[in-house]
């Protein structure tokens, strides 16, 4: 192999170490966020839009909210994956304890962390 493949490939390497290093962070950011719970009698009744961007993806859900209760929660954009389709559980755990802030899914934790961000700030603009 010459010298100049070498340095290219040796440069390709540290560019994708560098790009994977990126990710991870970004990744680890999500997957330690903080989901705030918000004051669901403060939330007027309504539909919500939410969303919240993860890499190159933006998560979208639509809440609806009557008398102070999470009655549906639609996810209008989610990747499609086997994992990402595991997440949209934290919509039902949502609705049933009747919070925004519950456990994720395990094996889909950053998908779930991102759904949770999604509905946070969904409620969030129905905040009186």
């Amino acid at each position: 192999m010459s010298k100049s493949k070498l340095i290219t490939q040796i440069i390709l390497c540290m560019i994708s170490l560098f790009l994977m290093s990126c990710k991870s962070s970004e990744h680890d950011k999500v997957r330690n966020m903080q989901i705030n719970t918000v004051d669901l009698s403060r939330v007027k009744d309504g539909n919500y839009r939410g969303d919240y961007s993860y890499g190159n993806f933006t998560y979208v859900v639509e809440v609806v909210v009557r008398s102070n209760r999470i009655e549906a929660i639609d996810i209008l954009e989610n990747r499609d994956s086997k994992y990402t389709k595991m997440a949209e559980a934290v919509a039902d755990k949502v609705i049933d304890r009747q919070q925004n802030n519950v456990d994720v899914i395990s094996g889909a934790t950053t998908t779930s962390k991102a759904l949770l961000k999604a509905i946070e700030n969904a409620l969030n603009k129905g905040i009186r």
